[in-house]
């Protein structure tokens, strides 16, 4: 396991986020503080990773890491192993490779990810992970 330490201060807000992403039925901001990516996420109603982001993934099923918390709304997360759970406001998460997301509810789901959505909905990234 690696060591991170911040070296600097630095402030960013979503409010003008360094890139904006908007595939299918979702938005993805991202600001990056020093060396980090972090990315604010709103999903609509009804969002699906297997119907809206497989396409630009090119892989079966979601293979980003993710570790966040959720500010609203409710996702329920599969596993290839068939395993479930659901994420709801003020739930933090950690997420490994192999799964499908989906929003369920009629609100959309918003969540802070610190780790796994820079490279989210980015064309063509299978699963890697970059500020790009």
């Amino acid at each position: 396991m690696s060591v991170n330490f911040v070296t600097a201060l630095a402030v960013k807000s979503f409010d003008v986020p360094d890139r904006k992403r908007c595939p299918d039925n979702a938005e993805f901001d991202l600001v990056t503080v020093n060396d980090y990516s972090v990315a604010k996420m709103i999903l609509g109603p009804g969002w699906r990773w297997s119907e809206s982001i497989r396409p630009f993934e090119q892989t079966e099923l979601c293979q980003h890491h993710h570790l966040g918390f959720c500010i609203s709304g409710e996702m329920e997360v599969e596993s290839s192993a068939g395993l479930r759970s659901t994420i709801r406001a003020n739930d933090t998460y950690a997420i490994p490779p192999g799964h499908d997301e989906r929003v369920v509810g009629p609100d959309a789901f918003v969540a802070v990810e610190f780790l796994g959505a820079a490279s989210f909905g980015r064309r063509s990234s299978k699963g890697m992970h970059a500020r790009t």
